[in-house]
């Protein structure tokens, strides 16, 4: 490698979690750590599995005795002398535990006797636990005794522990012994006997075990850093495809260290796996982070810029002027702008001071903003087929349906213990099926308060956690969305005889969005995450009312040929009248809406009744008369 004699990646010793877990020991409290807990973790300057760490963790603090137990592995320990010691400590403990009502102390005549009795605890056999509460009973035994310092790791506690209103009277008693355990453990020289539960999901631990006590903290187990990943990658680096001829191998794990953000240590492991197994090399850190995520799908992304170009590569090749332009009329300023944003997105470069910070995020974020009825979903739509050729890549969200304050849930599913948790969210379960889509958010205006919450962070990170633990990545996705703000105040435009140029369009548009964010929601740095994303629609104009006309005429010709109709419309005869119609201030403010509604009327209806009475008739003419349609043979 070029530059193997490069400094080597640097983190601290051990990860910031496990030194706070340190710090609580230290303290005297027992802990619950909850999170990341089946990943690796830094320790020691190497990545050990959590509970390799925390035995580590135990054994530096100076702890005599450490005993494992889960409800699948039963209780178990380092070596045999520590098993023999629990047993002394158990047996030892349960002889000098005398009842509260056993009456005055014994007289020196029942000396021999007391002799007799703790020479035959010593012989007898261990006593067999059969079950949790007989392991829990015996370990809060040995936690109370103050002679050998001890401390017990308790996996999967939240299997195990049932809340207090849950379950019966056996599990009450489960509940009540781990927490009598954990009060009464006693102060062994400068060390207090320990507990640390390990639990996959808090939500599901009883609250009321460590809630408002004060010799119990909760730790989570947070996923690695970008050091800690940088690290791990370099540790590993010789196991990717043709790493020895990378030329900068160190530029190239600082990408992958970056590209990683928010996957766990062992996930790591999948990069030099796909590496091998796909003939990626490492100094194609991009391609090899898509294809981890996204498995072996073609990536729609690489054919976007040669139809970006002004000339196509071949004759057959589909541009933007032929898929966008075409479709979206009379909004020249939003096409364009989201054609620059494309080409933005197909080059990389980007205000950033860390050169792969922005490699996690969108491709693509914009807010489109303006009257009803003037483009704004068809330009989406269109967006769509030209970046992915599917329609059925636009996932579209109306956002009047999320206006509870529990409406954020939907997007990442609910908390445990709730209905439907087990399913995930609307929105990361689409991205992770299909992260190559855009997706529109309707009417964001009318979303509650703490669904942007969620946007934040897709904007900032390019990815969301939803309440099963799942990540869903945005990297691949386009982010739009839509709103009719101010459009109410722009309906006097129609009847006042002469309508404002495009720049008062856009102030009018940006003002209301502005006051909207600021003011109203009191949530300014909305805004700034969309940055110049805030495209103005214009309104509509009479003079594209003809060229609208001639593109939905199109689309009934062709949707008519597909069901073996041949039709043919007199066209200077329709456009005369939809523009008769649309020369109303009330028609032109609804925008191509309207227009569809009379082509509906004068086209589409009568000739839809024409087929239905003449079954057969291959061939259709349309035309508008002075009195109406006229439908016949052609």
């Amino acid at each position: 490698m070029s530059d193997g004699a490069a400094p080597r990646p640097t983190a601290r010793p051990a990860a910031a979690w496990l030194e706070r877990v340190t710090a609580e020991i230290a303290r005297g409290r027992h802990v619950v750590i909850h999170g990341n807990i089946r990943d690796l973790v830094r320790w020691d300057r190497s990545f050990q599995p959590v509970r390799t760490a925390v035995t580590g963790l135990l054994s530096v603090f100076g702890y005599q005795l450490t005993g494992y137990y889960d409800l699948v592995d039963g209780l178990s320990f380092a070596d045999g002398d520590d098993e023999r010691e629990f047993q002394r400590l158990s047996a030892t403990g349960a002889a000098r535990a005398v009842p509260a009502d056993a009456g005055p102390a014994p007289t020196d005549r029942a000396d021999p006797v007391r002799t007799r009795f703790a020479a035959a605890l010593r012989e007898a056999p261990a006593p067999t636990l059969t079950g949790p509460h007989d392991v829990l009973a015996a370990i809060r035994t040995v936690l109370r005794q103050g002679v050998t310092s001890v401390a017990f790791l308790i996996d999967l506690a939240d299997l195990m522990l049932s809340p207090p209103d849950r379950g019966g009277d056996a599990e009450r008693r489960l509940l009540g012994t781990m927490a009598r355990a954990m009060s009464e453990a006693a102060q062994t020289g400068p060390l207090r006997n320990l507990v640390v539960l390990l639990a996959d999901d808090l939500g599901a631990l009883p609250a009321w075990l460590y809630r408002d006590r004060p010799y119990v903290q909760v730790v989570e187990a947070a996923l690695p850093t970008f050091d800690e990943r940088h690290v791990y990658l370099h540790q590993h680096v010789r196991r990717f495809h043709q790493a020895a001829e990378a030329q900068k191998v160190r530029e190239d794990l600082r990408v992958l260290a970056n590209l990683s953000e928010g996957m766990a240590i062992t996930e790591l492991d999948g990069l030099w796996r796909m590496s091998n197994l796909q003939g990626i090399p490492l100094d194609e850190p991009r391609t090899l982070m898509k294809r981890t995520l996204f498995g072996p799908r073609q990536d729609p992304w690489r054919q976007v810029r040669a139809r970006l170009a002004a000339r196509p590569a071949t004759p057959t090749e589909r541009t933007f002027a032929s898929v966008v332009e075409e479709r979206v009329i009379g909004q020249p300023v939003a096409v364009d702008r989201v054609r620059r944003a494309l080409t933005a997105a197909t080059v990389g470069i980007d205000f950033a001071a860390d050169p792969h910070s922005a490699e996690a995020r969108p491709k693509g974020i914009f807010f489109f903003v303006g009257p009803t009825g003037v483009g704004k979903t068809e330009l989406a739509r269109a967006l769509t087929e030209f970046v992915f050729d599917d329609e059925a890549a636009l996932a579209r969200f109306d956002m009047s349906t999320f206006t509870e304050p529990h409406s954020a849930e939907r997007l990442t599913g609910a908390p445990p213990g709730y209905v439907g948790h087990e399913r995930g969210g609307e929105l990361t379960n689409r991205v992770a099926q299909r992260p190559f889509s855009v997706l529109l958010f309707d009417e964001i205006e009318k979303a509650h308060n703490s669904v942007f919450d969620k946007f934040l962070q897709v904007l900032d990170d390019g990815r969301l956690t939803d309440a099963l633990g799942n990540t869903a990545y945005f990297s691949e996705t386009i982010i739009i969305f839509t709103s009719n703000l101010g459009a109410a105040e722009t309906y006097g435009w129609y009847s006042g005889g002469r309508l404002p140029d495009y720049d008062a369009v856009t102030a009018h548009f940006e003002g209301a969005v502005r006051e909207h964010f600021t003011t109203r929601l009191g949530r300014p740095e909305l805004l700034g995450r969309l940055g110049g994303g805030i495209t103005v629609f214009d309104i509509l104009r009479p003079e594209f009312v003809e060229r609208i006309v001639h593109k939905l005429l199109t689309q009934l010709v062709a949707s008519a040929a597909r069901q073996g109709v041949r039709l043919t419309v007199d066209v200077p005869s329709v456009v005369a009248r939809v523009q008769q119609e649309m020369a109303r201030p009330d028609a032109l403010r609804l925008g191509v809406r309207r227009i569809r509604d009379v082509l509906d009327r004068l086209v589409r209806e009568p000739l839809v009744q024409h087929v239905f009475d003449h079954p057969g008739q291959g061939a259709v003419q349309v035309a508008v008369g002075a009195h109406g349609p006229v439908v016949r043979a052609g």
